[in-house]
Parts: structure tokens; C-alpha cells; sequence
């Protein structure tokens, strides 16, 4: 599991390697144990896990009426490593798993993706220093993959350190207290530079929402004005800073609110929409949808994915044009289900598993993320951990203790 969170903000081939020696680990514990299954975790935690399962298996069902069968099993076989993560959790035995222990997981996590972006930074400088400007060293220059991956790592990261800090202040030590806030300028610096809007309305959405709950729960208005102050002028002033970066959001809004937008996913999503209208139960079968899509695009007059493959950019629908809208309430379920185990249990990890969700929902607005390794690996790792965070210890992870 360690390795499993270092890997993920390194790259998702070192990533898929460090998945396979999880499934083998959990396989030969299982054998060595002789015990089949994780009693650790309740039943309700349990059909969280197995939600996982349910949903790739409708993806299998959708098999016998697709058409391009070949395009069918390698989507598939692409997915298939959101199930070995639920299938460990739940046939391996986590017995053992402790609160501290699954804290090392975030911790692994956090000291990842910050030396990635000591790495590319220090690769930056070098081509500043050969007399590249910094506007062409930001976005896909600076981080070649995808930007919408990469924020969402960070803003998990940023709410984990929240979390971290909010729960465990005055157990740890003034050198590792010191080094979670420094983090947090860095890890907001590195959605900065990859310029991603979504990462960007991500962060603020995090910002807030960490604000909000440390007023409601420590009642201590100045700091919290002054944490609010410190982020947003900070968040603020490097976006200014950066060329092309202010503009971002701007766009977004001025494209939402015009009766003639020109930002191309505004069409894209229209188009997906009118396709998955005409096959709403059932969807087009995990082979088909993509050329569907396609030809629904073609249908309005647009020329997106002509010549190569191309999806919705938006996972919700994209779950409805591949198993229709009964694979979409199951898909909204397995994202909820976390949320729901921490409210139901009164667990202490409510608000990092809740923001951890809803940062993965709001980014699925955006991107069809589990079309790709780097979504389904985090997406898939991500719900699994929530689901073993609520059940260590009672669900007493990061509680304060009572006065």
C-alpha cells in the first residue's frame, strides 16, 4: 500500500507494477493466513468495496450487445486494476490496518508528489537558465501528463495535510509540523503551473472549505481570517505571476453565461448528451460508445475525434453512453457509499473522506478519468482507502480526543 502511494504521483507505469504486487501480496497472505477474507470490515464497508466489483461487472454484461467486441475487451483489460484493489481489500485480511498506519499511506503520498515537483521544477530552472521564458515552462511544458490528473493528486494531497494538521497538531513534532506547512505552498504552486482550470477551481473549492470547517469546529475566527488571507492572497499573487494563468477561470465563467460559446467542451458535452438520449437505459455497450459519440459529432456538424479515438470528457457521460443510466446510479453509489459509512459510523475521518470524494466528483465533471490508467489508478486506490481509513480503530481515525 506504501509503495502503491509513492508510485501513483510518479507515473502510472510504476504505478500498474506496484498494483500487481498488491493483488500478489494479498494473494499469498490470503494463502499463508489460510483465512479468506477481511473481517475488519463491516458489512456496509464491505459492500462499498464490492460496489467496485458490481459496477466492472455491468461492464462486462455490456459485452453481449456491443458490437466492436476487440475495442470492448481492451477497454476492459484497461479497467480491470480498479478490481484488484477491491478485491485485495476484501479477500485479503486488513485486521491489522491501524490509524497510524494508514496515515504512513498519506504521508507516502504527500512526499511523492512533492518530490516530483522538486524534480521538474529543478528542470525548469535549467531550461529558464538556457533562456526559455517562464510562460514556457508552465502547463504541459512543465508536467508533460495530463493536468487534470496531476490537480487532483494535489488537492487530495492539500486536504490530507489538512487533515493532518487539524487532527494531530500538538503530537507532531515541530520539524514534521514545519514541514506540512511548508508543503502547502508548493503543492498550490504546482496546480499553478500546470495550468489546469479544474485544478484551479479545485484548489479554491478546497481553500473554502477548509476555512469553513475549521470555524465551525474550533470557532476561531481570527485564525481562520488569517489562514484564509494567507492562502488566497498567496493563490492569487502566483496566478498573477504566471502568464496566461488569470485568464483561466475568466473563460470558463464568460463561456458558461454566452449564447455562442467557443470553449469546444461546452459542444462536446452538448453532443454527448444528444447520443446518450437515444440509448438512455442501457447505453451503446463498453465497445461502441466511443464511435457512437463520434458519429453524433459528425450528426451535428463537428469535426471532434475524425481520425482518432475521442470521449466525452466528462465520466458521468460517459458511464451513461457505455451501461446507460442504471450503470450511472451504480457509479454514483460507489463514490457516495465512503461518504455514507463515515456519517453512519460518526467517524473521525468524515471531513477528509467527504472532501476526498467531492474532489473526485467535481474533477469527473471535467474528464472521463477512468478512461485513463492515471484516473482509474488513483480513483480506484483512493476509494479504497476511504473505505479502509473509516473502518480502523473503530472509525476513531484522527478523532480529537474528548475534553
Amino acid at each position: 500500500m506504501l509503495l502503491l502511494a509513492f508510485a501513483i504521483p510518479i507515473g502510472f507505469h510504476q504505478a500498474l507494477w506496484a498494483s500487481g504486487l498488491l493483488a500478489l501480496s494479498s494473494l499469498v497472505a490470503m494463502v499463508a493466513n489460510r483465512r479468506v477474507g477481511n473481517k475488519a470490515l463491516g458489512g456496509g464497508l464491505r459492500w462499498g468495496l464490492l460496489l467496485i466489483a458490481v459496477y466492472w461487472l455491468l461492464l462486462l454484461v455490456s459485452m453481449t450487445y456491443t458490437t466492436d467486441v476487440a475495442t470492448g475487451w481492451e477497454i476492459l483489460t484497461l479497467k480491470a486494476v480498479m478490481l484488484i484493489y477491491a478485491l485485495s481489500f476484501l479477500l485479503a485480511d486488513t485486521s491489522w490496518l491501524t490509524s497510524r498506519l494508514m496515515r504512513y499511506v498519506g504521508y507516502a503520498f504527500v512526499a511523492s508528489i512533492t518530490g516530483v515537483f522538486l524534480y521538474l521544477a529543478g528542470v525548469a530552472v535549467g531550461k529558464m537558465i538556457g533562456g526559455s521564458t517562464l510562460g514556457a515552462v508552465t502547463g504541459t511544458t512543465f508536467d508533460p501528463r495530463h493536468h487534470a490528473y496531476t490537480a487532483i493528486y494535489l488537492a487530495a494531497a492539500l486536504v490530507f495535510i489538512y487533515h493532518e494538521l487539524y487532527n494531530h497538531w500538538d503530537e507532531l513534532k515541530p520539524v514534521l509540523r514545519r514541514c506540512l506547512l511548508g508543503v502547502i505552498p508548493v503543492l498550490i504552486l504546482y496546480i499553478i503551473m500546470v495550468n489546469s482550470r479544474a485544478g484551479m477551481l479545485t484548489l479554491y473549492l478546497v481553500e473554502v472549505a477548509c476555512t469553513v470547517h475549521f470555524v465551525l469546529t474550533r470557532r476561531r475566527w481570527l485564525w481562520a481570517a488569517v489562514m484564509a488571507l494567507l492562502l488566497a492572497g498567496y493563490t492569487f499573487g502566483m496566478e498573477k505571476a504566471l502568464p496566461s494563468h488569470e485568464s483561466r477561470v475568466a473563460e470558463t465563467v464568460e463561456n458558461l453565461s454566452s449564447d455562442e460559446p467557443s470553449d469546444a467542451r461546452i459542444e462536446i458535452n452538448g453532443g454527448s448528451l444528444d447520443a446518450a438520449m437515444k440509448q438512455p437505459l442501457f447505453g451503446y455497450g463498453v465497445g461502441d460508445y466511443r464511435h457512437c459519440l463520434v458519429e453524433q459529432y459528425d450528426e451535428n456538424g463537428w469535426d471532434y475525434g475524425v481520425g482518432a479515438e475521442f470521449n466525452a470528457h466528462n465520466q458521468y457521460m460517459e458511464t451513461v453512453l457505455s451501461i446507460g443510466v442504471f450503470g450511472s446510479l451504480l457509479f454514483l453509489a460507489m463514490l457516495a457509499w465512503p461518504v455514507w459509512q463515515a456519517w453512519k459510523r460518526r467517524s473521525g475521518a468524515l471531513f477528509l473522506v467527504l472532501l476526498v470524494v467531492s474532489i473526485i466528483a467535481f474533477n469527473l465533471l471535467f474528464e472521463s478519468m477512468l478512461e485513463r490508467q492515471m484516473g482509474l489508478l488513483f480513483i480506484g486506490y483512493a476509494l479504497a482507502v476511504m473505505t479502509l481509513t473509516v473502518s480502523c480503530e473503530q472509525n476513531k481515525f484522527g478523532q480529537l480526543p474528548k475534553k
